[in-house]
């Protein structure tokens, strides 16, 4: 696997474990965003960088490797942020997977459907 490959890998694992970890944590991390509140290029808004990192790094150890380079690079969080793909609205992101899913299911029902007419 070539550097790139781990790369967009990786940042969509940690993009999920965001997700997830947001969903469970919803109701006061909500409460943050009100408070402090980043805006997002979708239009939303998500919490302070330093906020997604701390929680990012906690549940993805091997993060922690790769933090002293990416500060070494470039120690500005927000920028760190764009770079692990996580600049979006997590709330937004949560509605369009649901959005997803209800769609998958309701083509699976309907080819279903399809299959006992035939």
């Amino acid at each position: 696997m070539d550097n790139m490959t781990f790369f967009e890998n990786f940042t969509s694992a940690l993009k999920q474990k965001w997700i997830e970890y947001f969903q469970g944590n919803r109701s006061w991390i909500s409460l943050q965003i009100k408070v402090a509140g980043v805006r997002t290029p979708d239009g939303g808004q998500r919490p302070p960088s330093y906020f997604i990192l701390g929680a990012i790094n906690a549940l993805e150890p091997k993060l922690g490797n790769l933090m002293v380079p990416f500060y070494q690079l470039n120690p500005d969080p927000d920028k760190l942020i764009e770079v692990l793909g996580l600049n979006f609205d997590p709330d937004m992101e949560l509605i369009k997977r649901s959005e997803k899913t209800a769609t998958l299911k309701t083509q699976e029902a309907d080819a279903s459907r399809m299959l006992t007419d035939s």
